[in-house]
Protein backbone atom coordinates (compact mmCIF):
# COMPACT_ATOMS: atom_id res chain seq x y z
CA UNK A 1 0.00 0.00 0.00
CA UNK A 2 2.84 2.36 0.84
CA UNK A 3 4.54 1.47 -2.45
CA UNK A 4 1.43 2.44 -4.41
CA UNK A 5 1.15 5.75 -2.57
CA UNK A 6 4.81 6.52 -3.23
CA UNK A 7 4.39 5.71 -6.91
CA UNK A 8 1.26 7.83 -7.14
CA UNK A 9 2.92 10.77 -5.45
CA UNK A 10 5.93 10.47 -7.78
CA UNK A 11 3.67 10.57 -10.85
CA UNK A 12 1.81 13.61 -9.55
CA UNK A 13 5.08 15.44 -8.92
CA UNK A 14 6.18 14.76 -12.48
CA UNK A 15 2.83 15.99 -13.84
CA UNK A 16 2.98 19.19 -11.80
CA UNK A 17 6.57 19.82 -12.92
CA UNK A 18 5.73 19.36 -16.59
CA UNK A 19 2.66 21.61 -16.27
CA UNK A 20 4.72 24.31 -14.59
CA UNK A 21 7.31 24.15 -17.37
CA UNK A 22 4.60 24.49 -20.04
CA UNK A 23 3.08 27.48 -18.30
CA UNK A 24 6.48 29.14 -18.05
CA UNK A 25 7.20 28.40 -21.71
CA UNK A 26 3.89 29.82 -22.90
CA UNK A 27 4.30 32.88 -20.68
CA UNK A 28 7.74 33.48 -22.12
CA UNK A 29 6.50 33.19 -25.70
CA UNK A 30 3.58 35.62 -25.12
CA UNK A 31 5.58 38.22 -23.24
CA UNK A 32 6.29 40.42 -26.27
CA UNK A 33 2.59 40.51 -27.09
CA UNK A 34 1.66 41.48 -23.57
CA UNK A 35 4.44 44.02 -23.28
CA UNK A 36 3.53 45.87 -26.48
CA UNK A 37 -0.21 45.35 -26.24
CA UNK A 38 -2.36 48.42 -26.83
CA UNK A 39 -6.16 48.28 -27.19
CA UNK A 40 -5.81 49.70 -30.72
CA UNK A 41 -5.12 48.62 -34.27
CA UNK A 42 -3.39 50.53 -37.06
CA UNK A 43 -5.57 51.47 -40.04
CA UNK A 44 -4.34 53.13 -43.24
CA UNK A 45 -6.66 55.72 -44.82
CA UNK A 46 -6.03 56.40 -48.52
CA UNK A 47 -7.65 59.40 -50.24
CA UNK A 48 -7.96 59.80 -54.01
CA UNK A 49 -7.98 63.49 -55.08
CA UNK A 50 -8.09 62.89 -58.86
CA UNK A 51 -11.67 64.23 -59.15
CA UNK A 52 -10.79 67.47 -57.33
CA UNK A 53 -9.45 70.55 -59.19
CA UNK A 54 -6.04 70.23 -57.54
CA UNK A 55 -4.43 68.16 -54.84
CA UNK A 56 -4.64 70.09 -51.55
CA UNK A 57 -1.71 70.83 -49.29
CA UNK A 58 -3.56 69.49 -46.26
CA UNK A 59 -6.71 67.66 -45.21
CA UNK A 60 -8.83 67.13 -42.12
CA UNK A 61 -10.17 63.72 -41.07
CA UNK A 62 -13.43 63.56 -39.11
CA UNK A 63 -13.77 60.21 -37.32
CA UNK A 64 -16.94 58.97 -35.64
CA UNK A 65 -17.20 55.91 -33.38
CA UNK A 66 -20.62 54.60 -32.41
CA UNK A 67 -21.74 56.09 -29.12
CA UNK A 68 -18.95 58.66 -28.93
CA UNK A 69 -18.51 62.27 -30.03
CA UNK A 70 -16.69 62.87 -33.29
CA UNK A 71 -13.03 63.77 -33.36
CA UNK A 72 -10.92 65.49 -36.01
CA UNK A 73 -7.29 65.94 -36.90
CA UNK A 74 -5.51 67.74 -39.74
CA UNK A 75 -2.50 66.44 -41.64
CA UNK A 76 -0.33 67.36 -44.60
CA UNK A 77 -0.23 63.68 -45.65
CA UNK A 78 -3.08 64.03 -48.13
CA UNK A 79 -2.58 60.78 -50.07
CA UNK A 80 -2.67 58.52 -47.06
CA UNK A 81 -2.54 58.76 -43.30
CA UNK A 82 -2.76 56.29 -40.45
CA UNK A 83 -5.33 55.88 -37.70
CA UNK A 84 -4.72 54.02 -34.45
CA UNK A 85 -8.19 53.10 -33.23
CA UNK A 86 -9.83 50.78 -30.74
CA UNK A 87 -12.45 48.13 -31.47
CA UNK A 88 -15.80 49.51 -32.61
CA UNK A 89 -17.92 50.59 -35.57
CA UNK A 90 -16.73 53.70 -37.41
CA UNK A 91 -17.76 56.30 -39.97
CA UNK A 92 -15.46 58.98 -41.33
CA UNK A 93 -15.19 61.73 -43.89
CA UNK A 94 -12.34 63.91 -45.09
CA UNK A 95 -12.23 67.50 -46.34
CA UNK A 96 -9.46 69.46 -48.01
CA UNK A 97 -7.57 71.83 -45.75
CA UNK A 98 -8.84 72.77 -42.27
CA UNK A 99 -12.04 74.56 -41.30
CA UNK A 100 -10.20 77.80 -40.50
CA UNK A 101 -8.73 78.07 -44.01
CA UNK A 102 -12.05 78.86 -45.69
CA UNK A 103 -13.35 82.41 -46.00
CA UNK A 104 -16.46 81.81 -48.10
CA UNK A 105 -17.71 78.84 -46.08
CA UNK A 106 -18.77 78.50 -42.44
CA UNK A 107 -18.86 74.97 -41.05
CA UNK A 108 -21.66 73.81 -38.77
CA UNK A 109 -22.14 70.68 -36.60
CA UNK A 110 -18.99 69.10 -38.00
CA UNK A 111 -18.66 66.76 -35.01
CA UNK A 112 -22.08 65.23 -35.74
CA UNK A 113 -21.85 62.82 -38.66
CA UNK A 114 -25.49 63.15 -39.70
CA UNK A 115 -25.68 66.95 -39.34
CA UNK A 116 -22.30 68.13 -40.68
CA UNK A 117 -22.94 71.11 -42.93
CA UNK A 118 -21.01 73.62 -45.06
CA UNK A 119 -22.81 77.00 -45.09
CA UNK A 120 -22.08 79.93 -47.39
CA UNK A 121 -20.67 82.84 -45.40
CA UNK A 122 -22.76 86.02 -45.48
CA UNK A 123 -21.62 89.55 -46.25
CA UNK A 124 -23.57 92.81 -46.15
CA UNK A 125 -24.19 94.60 -49.45
CA UNK A 126 -25.38 98.20 -49.54
CA UNK A 127 -26.12 97.89 -53.26
CA UNK A 128 -28.30 94.80 -52.74
CA UNK A 129 -30.10 96.43 -49.80
CA UNK A 130 -30.97 99.51 -51.86
CA UNK A 131 -32.00 97.41 -54.83
CA UNK A 132 -34.37 95.40 -52.61
CA UNK A 133 -35.76 98.58 -51.03
CA UNK A 134 -34.16 97.97 -47.63
CA UNK A 135 -32.79 101.10 -45.96
CA UNK A 136 -31.20 101.03 -42.52
CA UNK A 137 -33.26 103.11 -40.11
CA UNK A 138 -30.14 104.37 -38.43
CA UNK A 139 -26.42 104.05 -38.80
CA UNK A 140 -25.19 100.66 -37.62
CA UNK A 141 -28.35 98.78 -38.53
CA UNK A 142 -27.55 95.45 -40.15
CA UNK A 143 -28.04 95.23 -43.91
CA UNK A 144 -29.46 92.06 -45.49
CA UNK A 145 -26.73 89.48 -46.05
CA UNK A 146 -25.81 88.01 -49.40
CA UNK A 147 -23.80 84.87 -49.98
CA UNK A 148 -20.07 84.86 -50.53
CA UNK A 149 -18.53 82.64 -53.16
CA UNK A 150 -17.60 79.32 -51.53
CA UNK A 151 -14.13 77.96 -52.19
CA UNK A 152 -13.84 74.52 -53.76
CA UNK A 153 -14.61 71.98 -51.05
CA UNK A 154 -13.47 68.39 -51.52
CA UNK A 155 -15.29 65.77 -49.45
CA UNK A 156 -14.31 62.09 -49.28
CA UNK A 157 -16.67 59.76 -47.42
CA UNK A 158 -15.48 56.27 -46.52
CA UNK A 159 -17.72 53.23 -46.20
CA UNK A 160 -18.66 52.34 -42.63
CA UNK A 161 -16.32 49.78 -41.12
CA UNK A 162 -15.97 47.70 -37.95
CA UNK A 163 -12.86 46.70 -36.00
CA UNK A 164 -13.45 43.70 -33.71
CA UNK A 165 -11.73 42.91 -30.41
CA UNK A 166 -10.21 39.82 -32.01
CA UNK A 167 -8.76 41.94 -34.81
CA UNK A 168 -7.17 44.29 -32.28
CA UNK A 169 -5.62 41.29 -30.48
CA UNK A 170 -4.41 39.82 -33.76
CA UNK A 171 -2.88 43.13 -34.81
CA UNK A 172 -0.99 43.39 -31.51
CA UNK A 173 0.24 39.81 -31.83
CA UNK A 174 1.47 40.39 -35.38
CA UNK A 175 2.94 43.74 -34.36
CA UNK A 176 4.94 42.06 -31.58
CA UNK A 177 6.28 39.52 -34.07
CA UNK A 178 7.15 42.32 -36.50
CA UNK A 179 9.07 44.18 -33.80
CA UNK A 180 10.96 41.05 -32.85
CA UNK A 181 11.82 40.45 -36.51
CA UNK A 182 13.16 43.98 -36.75
CA UNK A 183 15.43 43.40 -33.77
CA UNK A 184 13.56 45.82 -31.53
CA UNK A 185 14.11 45.01 -27.85
CA UNK A 186 11.88 45.15 -24.80
CA UNK A 187 12.86 46.82 -21.59
CA UNK A 188 13.34 50.38 -22.81
CA UNK A 189 11.25 51.58 -19.90
CA UNK A 190 8.42 52.83 -22.11
CA UNK A 191 4.92 51.88 -20.96
CA UNK A 192 2.83 50.00 -23.53
CA UNK A 193 0.01 52.56 -23.52
CA UNK A 194 2.43 55.38 -24.28
CA UNK A 195 4.50 53.65 -26.95
CA UNK A 196 3.52 54.81 -30.47
CA UNK A 197 3.03 52.18 -33.15
CA UNK A 198 6.00 52.19 -35.50
CA UNK A 199 5.15 54.10 -38.67
CA UNK A 200 6.63 51.35 -40.83
CA UNK A 201 4.68 48.56 -39.15
CA UNK A 202 2.11 46.68 -41.27
CA UNK A 203 -1.48 47.86 -40.84
CA UNK A 204 -4.49 45.74 -39.99
CA UNK A 205 -6.52 47.19 -42.86
CA UNK A 206 -6.61 49.88 -45.55
CA UNK A 207 -9.65 52.13 -45.96
CA UNK A 208 -10.08 54.05 -49.23
CA UNK A 209 -12.16 57.11 -50.10
CA UNK A 210 -12.44 59.37 -53.16
CA UNK A 211 -12.78 63.13 -52.77
CA UNK A 212 -15.41 64.96 -54.82
CA UNK A 213 -15.90 68.70 -55.16
CA UNK A 214 -19.29 69.65 -53.65
CA UNK A 215 -19.13 73.20 -55.04
CA UNK A 216 -20.73 74.02 -58.40
CA UNK A 217 -20.33 76.72 -61.05
CA UNK A 218 -22.92 79.19 -62.33
CA UNK A 219 -22.03 80.72 -65.70
CA UNK A 220 -24.16 83.62 -66.90
CA UNK A 221 -24.33 85.49 -70.24
CA UNK A 222 -26.30 88.73 -70.60
CA UNK A 223 -26.86 90.00 -74.15
CA UNK A 224 -27.08 93.74 -74.85
CA UNK A 225 -28.04 95.98 -77.75
CA UNK A 226 -26.12 99.28 -77.90
CA UNK A 227 -23.40 97.68 -75.81
CA UNK A 228 -20.89 100.56 -76.36
CA UNK A 229 -22.98 102.65 -73.94
CA UNK A 230 -22.50 100.12 -71.13
CA UNK A 231 -20.31 101.25 -68.23
CA UNK A 232 -20.77 98.48 -65.66
CA UNK A 233 -23.08 95.62 -64.65
CA UNK A 234 -24.22 94.25 -61.30
CA UNK A 235 -26.62 91.38 -60.80
CA UNK A 236 -28.11 89.25 -58.06
CA UNK A 237 -29.38 85.68 -58.24
CA UNK A 238 -31.90 84.78 -55.55
CA UNK A 239 -32.93 81.25 -54.59
CA UNK A 240 -29.53 79.55 -54.65
CA UNK A 241 -28.67 76.89 -52.08
CA UNK A 242 -27.44 78.27 -48.78
CA UNK A 243 -25.58 75.15 -47.68
CA UNK A 244 -24.45 71.62 -48.46
CA UNK A 245 -25.20 68.69 -46.13
CA UNK A 246 -21.90 66.83 -46.18
CA UNK A 247 -22.81 63.22 -45.37
CA UNK A 248 -26.28 63.46 -46.89
CA UNK A 249 -24.61 64.48 -50.16
CA UNK A 250 -27.18 67.12 -51.01
CA UNK A 251 -27.98 70.80 -50.67
CA UNK A 252 -30.29 72.06 -47.93
CA UNK A 253 -33.70 73.67 -48.47
CA UNK A 254 -32.48 77.08 -47.28
CA UNK A 255 -31.73 79.69 -49.93
CA UNK A 256 -29.48 82.70 -50.32
CA UNK A 257 -28.86 85.45 -52.87
CA UNK A 258 -25.45 85.69 -54.52
CA UNK A 259 -24.09 88.69 -56.40
CA UNK A 260 -22.21 88.83 -59.69
CA UNK A 261 -20.08 91.95 -60.04
CA UNK A 262 -17.09 90.95 -62.21
CA UNK A 263 -17.73 90.62 -65.96
CA UNK A 264 -15.98 90.14 -69.28
CA UNK A 265 -17.39 91.99 -72.30
CA UNK A 266 -17.61 90.71 -75.89
CA UNK A 267 -18.85 92.39 -79.10
CA UNK A 268 -20.66 90.07 -81.52
CA UNK A 269 -21.83 92.28 -84.40
CA UNK A 270 -19.72 93.80 -87.14
CA UNK A 271 -21.03 97.27 -86.38
CA UNK A 272 -20.06 96.92 -82.72
CA UNK A 273 -23.59 97.48 -81.48
CA UNK A 274 -24.46 94.04 -80.14
CA UNK A 275 -22.61 91.91 -77.62
CA UNK A 276 -22.73 90.27 -74.25
CA UNK A 277 -21.09 90.17 -70.85
CA UNK A 278 -20.36 86.95 -69.02
CA UNK A 279 -19.16 85.73 -65.65
CA UNK A 280 -18.83 82.55 -63.59
CA UNK A 281 -19.30 82.25 -59.84
CA UNK A 282 -18.87 79.47 -57.29
CA UNK A 283 -22.11 78.30 -55.69
CA UNK A 284 -23.77 75.34 -53.98
CA UNK A 285 -26.24 75.43 -56.91
CA UNK A 286 -29.95 74.83 -56.30
CA UNK A 287 -31.63 73.95 -52.98
CA UNK A 288 -33.10 70.55 -52.03
CA UNK A 289 -30.57 68.74 -54.19
CA UNK A 290 -32.29 69.85 -57.40
CA UNK A 291 -30.31 68.78 -60.50
CA UNK A 292 -33.05 69.10 -63.13
CA UNK A 293 -35.18 72.19 -63.75
CA UNK A 294 -37.81 70.63 -66.00
CA UNK A 295 -41.27 71.86 -64.88
CA UNK A 296 -39.67 73.83 -62.06
CA UNK A 297 -41.31 77.06 -60.90
CA UNK A 298 -39.58 79.92 -62.78
CA UNK A 299 -40.05 82.14 -59.71
CA UNK A 300 -37.81 79.86 -57.64
CA UNK A 301 -34.85 81.93 -58.88
CA UNK A 302 -35.10 85.66 -59.49
CA UNK A 303 -32.26 87.17 -61.53
CA UNK A 304 -31.96 90.97 -61.33
CA UNK A 305 -29.72 92.88 -63.75
CA UNK A 306 -28.76 96.53 -63.34
CA UNK A 307 -26.71 98.07 -66.14
CA UNK A 308 -25.09 101.45 -65.55
CA UNK A 309 -24.84 103.74 -68.60
CA UNK A 310 -21.64 105.64 -69.39
CA UNK A 311 -23.30 108.90 -68.40
CA UNK A 312 -23.09 107.51 -64.83
CA UNK A 313 -26.72 108.50 -64.33
CA UNK A 314 -28.87 106.13 -66.35
CA UNK A 315 -29.56 102.64 -65.00
CA UNK A 316 -31.38 100.00 -67.01
CA UNK A 317 -32.90 97.27 -64.85
CA UNK A 318 -34.37 93.94 -65.92
CA UNK A 319 -35.77 91.23 -63.65
CA UNK A 320 -36.02 87.64 -64.89
CA UNK A 321 -37.70 84.55 -63.41
CA UNK A 322 -35.21 81.83 -64.32
CA UNK A 323 -35.96 78.88 -62.03
CA UNK A 324 -36.59 76.65 -65.06
CA UNK A 325 -34.08 78.26 -67.45
CA UNK A 326 -30.75 76.78 -66.31
CA UNK A 327 -28.89 74.34 -68.53
CA UNK A 328 -27.34 71.81 -66.12
CA UNK A 329 -24.39 69.54 -66.89
CA UNK A 330 -21.99 67.40 -64.87
CA UNK A 331 -18.37 68.03 -65.87
CA UNK A 332 -15.46 66.54 -63.97
CA UNK A 333 -13.98 68.12 -60.84
CA UNK A 334 -17.09 70.11 -59.81
CA UNK A 335 -20.49 69.02 -58.50
CA UNK A 336 -22.42 70.47 -61.44
CA UNK A 337 -22.42 73.30 -63.98
CA UNK A 338 -25.34 75.68 -64.45
CA UNK A 339 -25.50 77.89 -67.53
CA UNK A 340 -27.92 80.77 -68.07
CA UNK A 341 -28.45 83.23 -70.91
CA UNK A 342 -30.78 86.26 -70.79
CA UNK A 343 -31.48 89.27 -72.96
CA UNK A 344 -31.02 91.10 -75.13
CA UNK A 345 -31.33 94.16 -72.92
CA UNK A 346 -31.83 97.32 -74.95
CA UNK A 347 -29.61 100.11 -73.66
CA UNK A 348 -30.22 103.81 -74.43
CA UNK A 349 -28.64 104.76 -77.72
CA UNK A 350 -25.58 106.98 -77.63
CA UNK A 351 -23.83 107.88 -80.91
CA UNK A 352 -20.20 106.96 -81.32
CA UNK A 353 -17.93 105.29 -78.79
CA UNK A 354 -16.89 101.69 -78.22
CA UNK A 355 -16.65 99.22 -75.31
CA UNK A 356 -13.23 100.50 -74.26
CA UNK A 357 -14.71 102.35 -71.32
CA UNK A 358 -16.42 99.30 -69.83
CA UNK A 359 -15.53 98.71 -66.18
CA UNK A 360 -15.41 94.97 -65.49
CA UNK A 361 -15.60 95.39 -61.72
CA UNK A 362 -16.68 98.26 -59.48
CA UNK A 363 -16.51 97.70 -55.73
CA UNK A 364 -19.44 100.01 -55.05
CA UNK A 365 -21.45 102.04 -57.53
CA UNK A 366 -21.63 104.83 -54.97
CA UNK A 367 -18.01 105.55 -55.93
CA UNK A 368 -18.87 106.48 -59.51
CA UNK A 369 -22.58 107.14 -59.86
CA UNK A 370 -23.95 110.68 -59.89
CA UNK A 371 -27.50 109.86 -58.73
CA UNK A 372 -28.95 107.36 -56.24
CA UNK A 373 -29.83 103.96 -57.64
CA UNK A 374 -33.63 103.96 -58.09
CA UNK A 375 -35.64 101.82 -55.69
Amino acid sequence: MRTMNTHYIYRMQRFILVAAMLVALVSCQRRPLEYFYKPEAKIILKVDWSDFPEKPTGMTVFLFKDGEAGQAFSTSDVDQTELNISAGRYKLFVMNQSMTEFGGITFKDMYSYENAEAVISKVASKWYAIMKGVIASQEGDELPGVGSQPEDLGIAIAEEFTISEDEVKEFNYQYAKWRKGKGKQDGDGEAADDAPVDKDAPALRTISATAHNVVSRLHVKIYFHNIPTLYSVRTSMEGLADSYMITQKTTSSRTVAQLMVKWDIHVTSADGVDGYVETTIHTFALPDGVTSVAQRDPRANIFTVQALHKDLKTITEEVYSVGDKFAISFPAKIRLQMDLEVGPIILPYSPGGDTGGFISYVEDWDDVIDVPIPI
